[in-house]
């Protein structure tokens, strides 16, 4: 059986880290940033097209992914 985090697509948007925010410095003001100690402040890898899974290794499923889990009986529980 495949485990939870397998069944669950890792879309960027449903990244723990990503954090959307406006730079009105930037061409487009849309920034998405990671706030991964790792990454910190740094542009998000990606990508954001719908059904697109990231490829980043730092992805962690956020609230609302986790949520969205438990409603389709996935089960999955907050990540320590």
């Amino acid at each position: 059986m495949l485990s939870v985090m397998a069944q669950l697509p890792q879309l960027a948007v449903d990244c723990q880290w990503l954090r959307r925010t406006i730079d009105s410095s930037r061409q487009d003001p849309y920034a998405m940033l990671c706030q991964h100690i790792v990454r910190d402040g740094q542009d998000c890898v990606g990508p954001f097209l719908e059904d697109v899974e990231t490829e980043c290794g730092l992805w962690q499923p956020n609230a609302q992914a986790r949520a969205r889990a438990d409603r389709q009986g996935l089960g999955l529980r907050a990540q320590g």
